[in-house]
This record gives C-alpha cells, sequence and structure tokens, in this order.
C-alpha cells in the first residue's frame, strides 16, 4: 500500500477529491424541494497556512499547506508551500484556478499584500478581508488614523 501511495501525484488526488467533494456540497445547496437559495448568497474564502505536524517527508522538516476553504468548511485548493519560500510566493498560485467572482477572500496579515489585493480585485473579481498589523505601518497609520 506505501508503494502504491508514494507513487500517486498528491496534487492530482488533492484535485479531485476536492472536487468531488465541492460538487456534493453544491448539490446540497437547495431547499426541500431541490431549488437554489431565494437570495443569492456571497461566497466567503479563507486563505490560511498550516503546518502539518506528523507529516515529515525524508527531507526532515515539516510539511507546511496553505489552503482556501470555503465558508462551509470545503476545501477549494491548497499548496504544499516549499521549505525555500513562504505563503506569499504561493497566494496567487493557490487561488489562480478558482472562480472568486463576487467572493469575499479573507487572509492574515501575512498575506497582507498590496499585489494580492490588487489580484483579487483586478484580475478574480472578488472582495477581500485583510488583517491589518504592525507590518505595514504607513498603510497602519492611515487606516488608525480614520474616524
Amino acid at each position: 500500500m506505501r508503494r502504491v501511495l508514494q507513487r500517486v501525484d498528491g496534487d492530482a488526488l488533492d484535485a479531485a477529491i476536492s472536487g468531488w467533494l465541492t460538487a456534493r456540497a453544491d448539490a446540497s445547496r437547495t431547499d426541500q424541494d431541490g431549488h437554489p437559495p431565494s437570495r443569492p448568497v456571497r461566497e466567503a474564502v479563507a486563505v490560511h497556512g498550516k503546518s502539518l505536524r506528523g507529516a515529515i517527508p525524508a527531507d526532515g522538516r515539516c510539511v507546511h499547506l496553505l489552503s482556501a476553504l470555503r465558508g462551509d468548511g470545503i476545501v477549494l485548493a491548497q499548496r504544499e508551500v516549499d521549505a525555500k519560500s513562504n505563503e506569499i510566493t504561493e497566494f496567487r498560485p493557490l487561488l489562480e484556478p478558482l472562480d472568486l467572482t463576487g467572493a469575499v477572500v479573507t487572509f492574515d496579515a501575512l498575506l497582507t499584500q498590496t499585489d494580492h489585493a490588487k489580484f483579487l480585485v483586478e484580475e478574480k473579481g472578488a472582495h477581500y478581508i485583510a488583517v491589518l498589523k504592525g507590518n505595514h505601518p504607513i498603510l497602519h497609520a492611515l487606516v488608525m488614523d480614520l474616524p
């Protein structure tokens, strides 16, 4: 079993399972008569990174994933963050294949980047809620001065 799983393309398996789960969850978004909700619901997508304790490959480092999750907990996409990289560089490749038109994307302070905001609004047609901390001192000061 181990040898079979080692030969499986993890990204392809992840995409197949995520697609299947999303399709099942979308099919269940109907009322008792099988009709979609009367009021359109704005999709919520959270982007979050997490190190997986216990998932340690041959190089000895902990596996770190960046994931995009729907509001109902369905994982839309995820990417492994390379040891010589970080979540910032994986943000765009993670979200590029997703249809985010009209969705509200949330992310933490590390991912609060001007390029990410422009990408979401201009290319994906999405809205965003970003956490703003002292890592952007000028923008943070401007926001703190708002009434």
